[in-house]
Parts: C-alpha cells; structure tokens; sequence
C-alpha cells in the first residue's frame, strides 16, 4: 500500500470517527445525560459502549477535541456563536480526557 493510500484510509478512518461521535454527543445531549460522563473513566466507558467506539483510546479522543475537530450539534435557541460554541464544547471534553 502506498503513502498515499495509507494516508487516505487514515483519513477516512477519523471522518467515520468524527461522525460516529458526533452522532452519540448529539445523543447524549438530547437524553440529557451528557453531563453525568464528567471523569475521564466515565466518558471512556461510555464511548467504548456506544457502537463504533471500540478502538478508540482517550489520547485519540483528546487529540481530536484539541484540534477542535469534533463537530457538536447545537441547540437552535442557543443564542453561543457556533465557532465559540464549538471551542468551549471541544475544551471541555478535553478537559475532561486530561484527567
């Protein structure tokens, strides 16, 4: 395989995972619940519970919240700037992996 479709399935790996988080944040937040997955353990447990999430390792995670790639769905009567909203969602997760 190529570097450059080495590159490529990478990539297409992480937009997959981008998509896959995306989809149980959404879900977290719709139930509510997201709140309650406050400690590195608990937010790990989750994800690696939800469908998709069995190769995923906090250190990946907390890569792709610090760059700020994770895509969180807002509220319509969320009056937060979507980029502001995105970077305090982003750095709380990554907070949260930090532990």
């Amino acid at each position: 395989m190529s570097t450059t479709q080495s590159n490529a399935l990478a990539l297409t790996e992480e937009v997959k995972t981008l998509y896959t988080l995306q989809r149980i944040f959404h879900e977290h937040l719709i139930q509510m619940d997201l709140h309650h997955y406050n400690t590195k353990e608990k937010m790990m447990n989750m994800l690696l519970c939800s469908e998709g999430g069995a190769n995923w390792t906090a250190e990946y995670i907390l890569k792709l919240a610090t760059d700020n790639k994770i895509k969180w769905v807002q509220g319509s009567d969320d009056p937060t700037p979507y980029d502001t909203y995105q970077k305090e969602m982003n750095a709380r997760l990554a907070e949260i992996l930090s532990e």
